[in-house]
Formats: C-alpha cells, sequence, structure tokens
C-alpha cells in the first residue's frame, strides 16, 4: 500500500521479492515505490498504473518478467483507497503469481489448433476416399462377381482405403500430439 506521494505504507516480503526482479533492489516501508534507479519501463510503467489508480481507477495488469531463466507471470491489481469523504489517500496493489493459468492456456490454445488442424482433415481429406469408395462400390456387379470390372472397382476400393488409412494415420499422430487420449 503506498500514499499520495507513492511512498509505501505497508508491504510483504513477496512484494519485495517481486520488485527485486525488476529494479534489483528490494524497496520497504518509507521507499517511493517508483524507485528510480535503474529500470526506466519499471519506473514508466507503474507511473501510469499509480497515479491511474490514485485518480480512482481500479484495475488489472498483467507483467510478465524472467525469474531464474523462466519466464513467470503475475496478475497485478491496483485500487485506490478511500477516506470517509471518498478522498482517494492511497493505493493498494496485490500481485498473484499466474505462470500456472497461463501456461495451462497457452496449452488450451495449442489444442485447439490441433483441433482445427484435425477437423480440417476429417472434413475435406477425409472425404475424397470416401466418396470414391462409396461411388465405386455403386458399380460392383453383385450378380456376378467373376465379371471383369469388378477387379478394377475392387482394385479401386483398395487404393482408396489405403489412401484413407494414411489420413486416419495423420489424424491420430495430431491426437496423439494433443496430449494423452483417455
Amino acid at each position: 500500500m503506498v500514499d499520495v506521494a507513492c511512498n509505501i505504507i505497508e508491504c510483504n516480503e513477496s512484494f519485495k521479492k517481486w520488485v527485486y526482479h525488476f529494479l534489483g533492489k528490494e524497496l520497504d516501508k518509507g521507499d517511493h515505490v517508483l524507485y528510480n534507479g535503474q529500470d526506466k519501463m519499471y519506473l514508466d510503467k507503474f507511473e501510469m498504473c499509480y497515479q491511474l489508480a490514485l485518480k480512482g481507477r481500479s484495475f488489472k495488469s498483467v507483467e510478465d518478467m524472467h525469474v531464474g531463466g523462466e519466464l513467470r507471470y503475475t496478475s497485478v491489481s491496483f485500487n485506490p483507497v478511500f477516506d470517509k469523504g471518498r478522498n482517494v489517500i492511497g493505493v493498494s496493489c496485490f500481485a498473484r503469481d499466474i505462470t500456472e493459468q497461463r501456461k495451462h492456456l497457452y496449452k488450451i490454445e495449442e489444442q485447439n489448433l490441433a483441433l482445427r488442424e484435425i477437423a480440417f482433415i476429417e472434413s475435406h481429406r477425409i472425404r475424397g476416399p470416401v466418396a470414391t469408395i462409396m461411388g465405386l462400390a455403386q458399380f460392383f456387379n453383385n450378380d456376378d462377381v467373376t465379371d471383369e470390372v469388378n477387379k478394377e472397382i475392387i482394385d479401386g476400393i483398395i487404393t482408396a482405403s489405403q489412401q484413407l488409412d494414411l489420413v486416419i494415420r495423420e489424424v491420430v499422430k495430431k491426437s496423439n500430439e494433443i496430449g494423452p487420449q483417455p
């Protein structure tokens, strides 16, 4: 929590560690939250956030940062603090690590892309061989199975079936790329 001059009134250890990743310095009670030492991007971005909150706006921001070589995501909420007269007297700021949720969301997006590819394969590439098999089957002479045309029909059905098998294998491969199947 900061006052209207952006001086820290209260902070916890998580805040100190989180800010350290941006600044390379821990901040504590009494420090200016926008410590203007090293990181201009940090200063500009968070100055804007605190100023919006000091004007009475509550909002959230998602920050990404590299911590120990790993990309981490944090949801940060900025909330104005009002006195009894509804005057803004400071800002409370809460940060929450949302890395796992964000990774899960990205995985779902990748799976959705793979499912769209599978749907395209099924709706376009499978229909061709199936239509061929269905068309050839209509010309099969059931009354005389020794009819010479039947051999050509069977050969065509075998070729179309092999094409269909390749497409089905591709669908199965893409399905396995999505993740384990039940």
